[in-house]
């Protein structure tokens, strides 16, 4: 899988499965599958508290 930037739900969903299956194989830090763990984890929190964030405001606002 190829690192990209996390903008849609179905990216999203793709990043969750490969950080799933990198957390199973337990990677050490530093290593190009830890850092990939460390980088997917980034854009999926990223994408998780820009989508959800905004949805909690547009129901707060209403």
């Amino acid at each position: 899988m190829q690192i990209v930037q996390v903008v849609t739900e179905a990216e999203y969903m793709r990043a969750i499965l490969e950080i799933r299956r990198l957390v199973a194989s337990e990677p050490d830090s530093g290593t190009p599958d830890g850092d990939r763990l460390e980088v997917l984890t980034c854009l999926a929190e990223a994408f998780e508290a820009e989508r959800y964030l905004r949805d909690l405001a547009d129901i707060e606002a209403r």
